[in-house]
């Protein structure tokens, strides 16, 4: 009897591919300030576009896309959003830009990876308006199956080292996301996860507790 990676096993795993693939943009946002980051261990060959929200210390509604090799060995993303924060003060522009290594095999059903990234903006309190800068670097570590011949998911986790400049004081945190990306169709998926690890206070810029979203996807071009 062949394992799980055997010969039998490989082609339906390829047909698959197509259809996780679909949102292995990095989700929610990119390297957005309020926004949890999330970083799949594998990317979509081509451009992903996706819409994201972002919530647990205020609220960021954004837009993203990502563009990856055709051997999906390298991707590059971005996005940009408004934000607004927790005591009101109106919405604010926020960016984000990261680029990933995938080191896992197109096939494989464990997959790992390496990214490094920036963000920013300006988040209002009340009267007080305070800009933010995050420089994240971190790794991926996901596992994928699929379901049937066209659909599947991956759930994979995101630890990194956060910079970040704000207020009077720069510094880093340790944080740690996990989040879960699901194909809907060969070209429509759909991703969920949060953040959790370090914070800092609040002015200071960064996150200052748990961070959640969710996006929707859609892988351009045939499949």
């Amino acid at each position: 009897m062949q394992d799980e990676f055997g010969r039998t096993a490989r082609p339906r795993m390829g047909r698959v591919v197509a259809a996780i693939a679909a949102v292995f943009v990095p989700a929610l946002g990119a390297q957005m300030p309020g926004v949890p980051i999330l970083q799949n261990a594998w990317a979509s060959p081509g451009i992903v576009g996706a819409a994201n929200y972002g919530g647990g210390d205020g609220s960021v509604y954004a837009a993203a896309v990502s563009w990856a090799s055709a051997t999906a060995r390298f991707q590059l993303s971005g996005g940009v959003g408004a934000r607004s924060v927790s005591g009101g003060g109106g919405s604010k522009t926020v960016y984000g830009a990261r680029a990933a290594i995938p080191l896992g095999g197109a096939t494989s059903a464990i997959g790992f990876g390496v990214f490094a990234g920036i963000g920013g903006g300006q988040a209002a309190t009340g009267d007080t308006v305070s800009s933010n800068t995050e420089i994240p670097i971190g790794a991926a570590l996901g596992w994928r199956r699929a379901i049937g011949a066209t659909h599947g998911f991956s759930v994979y986790a995101t630890p990194s080292y956060v910079y970040l400049t704000g207020g009077t004081k720069a510094g880093g945190v340790a944080r740690a996301g996990v989040g879960v990306d699901l194909g809907i169709t060969k070209s429509l998926g759909a991703t969920v996860g949060a953040e959790f690890g370090g914070t800092r206070a609040k002015g200071l810029g960064g996150p200052t507790g748990t961070l959640y979203g969710f996006g929707v996807s859609y892988a351009f071009g045939r499949r």
